[in-house]
Parts: C-alpha cells; sequence; structure tokens
C-alpha cells in the first residue's frame, strides 16, 4: 500500500475515536461545599415552641421551651442576651408587663444551641403582688427572639404561643388545711375549694367591715365525702353596693348547739383603694 493512503487512513481512524468520546456525557464533580450546605440545612416548621404558666401566691412562673426535631444541632443567634420576650396583658389586651421593657439585658450577640431531638427550656417570674396587679383572667405570650438559626434568616418561622390563666386569691386554715380560691372582680366573684368540717350545715356571709353585703346563708355544697366539703359557687353583689374604699370578705364558718360561731375561715374576695 502506498504511503500517502496509509496515511489517510491512520488519519480517519483517529477523527472517529475522537468523535465517539465527545458523545460521552462529562458529569461534574460533586462539591463538597454543596454538600456540606444540603446537611445543614434546617427545617424551621420541626421546631416545637411550648408555654407553661404556673402561679402560686402572686408570683407568676413562665417556662417557655423550644424542641428541636431536627436530625442536627440548631445554632441560633440573637441580637442581645435575651432570648424570650414574655408579654402579659390584662383583659382589655393592655400590656400589663413586657420583658423587652421591663428587664436590662446585655447588648451582646449571643449564640445557643440545641441539639438534635432535645429540648432546652427558658424560664421567668412575675410576681403580681410587687407589681400591684388585680386579680382577674391575663394572658401571656412569648416570643422566641433569635433572627437566625445555622447562620440561615428566622423570618419568624418560629411563631409566638400564648395561655391565659387566672389570677385568684386563695387562702388556708392551717389547721386543718381547708382551702378556697376565688376569681373574678367587681361584685362578680367564683368561689372553690375544700372546706373540712364534720357540720352537716355550715354557713357563709359577705361583708366590707362596716356594711353586710350578703346577710347569713347556708353554705352550698357541691359533694361532701366525710370531713371533706367541696364547693363551687358564684358570690353576687351589686356594683352599687360594693365600697369606693374598703376590702370585701367572705367569711365561712360553723355555729355550736348555743348559734355562737365556733369555727370560721375569711377569704378577701377583692380591695377597693
Amino acid at each position: 500500500m502506498k504511503k500517502g493512503a496509509i496515511l489517510f487512513l491512520a488519519c480517519t481512524l483517529l477523527l472517529s475515536a475522537c468523535g465517539a468520546n465527545s458523545e460521552k456525557e462529562v458529569k461534574p464533580a460533586s462539591s463538597t461545599k454543596e454538600t456540606v450546605t444540603q446537611n445543614n440545612s434546617i427545617d424551621v416548621e420541626k421546631f416545637s415552641p411550648k408555654l407553661e404558666v404556673t402561679e402560686a401566691n402572686g408570683q407568676v412562673t413562665m417556662k417557655y421551651s423550644l424542641h428541636n426535631g431536627n436530625t442536627i444541632p440548631a445554632n441560633f443567634s440573637f441580637s442581645s442576651s435575651q432570648i424570650v420576650d414574655f408579654t402579659i396583658k390584662d383583659e382589655s389586651g393592655q400590656v400589663v408587663y413586657q420583658s423587652s421593657k421591663d428587664m436590662m439585658y446585655a447588648q451582646v450577640l449571643t449564640n445557643i444551641t440545641i441539639p438534635e431531638g432535645k429540648t432546652q427550656v427558658w424560664e421567668e417570674k412575675v410576681n403580681f403582688v410587687h407589681n400591684k396587679l388585680p386579680y382577674g383572667n391575663y394572658e401571656i405570650i412569648a416570643n422566641f427572639v433569635s433572627t437566625k438559626v445555622n447562620d440561615e434568616d428566622l423570618n419568624g418561622g418560629i411563631k409566638p404561643v400564648s395561655q391565659t390563666f387566672s389570677y385568684h386569691q386563695s387562702s388556708a386554715v392551717n389547721e386543718d388545711d381547708s382551702k378556697i380560691i376565688v376569681s373574678g372582680k367587681n361584685g362578680q366573684y367564683a368561689v372553690k375549694g375544700m372546706y373540712l368540717s364534720d357540720e352537716d350545715t355550715i354557713y357563709y356571709s359577705v361583708e366590707d367591715g362596716h356594711n353586710n353585703l350578703i346577710d347569713e346563708t347556708k353554705l352550698p355544697i357541691k359533694m361532701k365525702s366525710g370531713t371533706v366539703n367541696l364547693i363551687d359557687f358564684n358570690v353576687n353583689i351589686p356594683k352599687e353596693d360594693l365600697p369606693s374604699n374598703g376590702t370585701v370578705i367572705l367569711e365561712i364558718y360553723e355555729k355550736g348547739n348555743d348559734d355562737q360561731i365556733s369555727k370560721s375561715m375569711s377569704i378577701t374576695l377583692q380591695q377597693f383603694k
């Protein structure tokens, strides 16, 4: 074969091989940075906030908990040392307390991490007696104030949670552990509790220190078991009969055979000033 023909055949074979290789799909190598980003992504919907409110002798305890249901830790960023903003509103919707206004927080960037599958709790207490807040129903709203999680903007993804509760007067007779709880105001009161007594007939009355607002009345017993008398009834006093300056007191008492009071218990319904 001539030398020119051999050279032509070699060039043809070389061009065919190059064409075959060009038809193969070239897949780019996976980016390590992209893989890390995917593994570090957070599902905001897997955060579960919860609020628990308890009250004892005017001391209100607010516990906010946040559960991380993701499979990776959640690192939250805050613009200050404040983590949760608690807001308390009265029955009219007026704000009577707010953490961000009534508390002092260091203005430093703060980070908190909640491991995967774990729950973290933050607690704050407010003394209603020291703050001179009246008896009644209140709403507490807890807002988690973090701006970012794992360097991603939260954009309000964790919604505030709220709970209502009743702030009431409670009293107990130390010698026998009777306990009465009162809620309400301005002449409309709900009375619940446990009064311990062997007597079949127990009485109550209401006065303000100067006038009888409700005369002697037989105490309504919801359920009786031995010495335990469970009570649950309402006390209604016309507004025009309420004092402008004084204390409305519920008296629960028993009488002996001589019609004299043998045992009594005093419960403050409301103070007027």
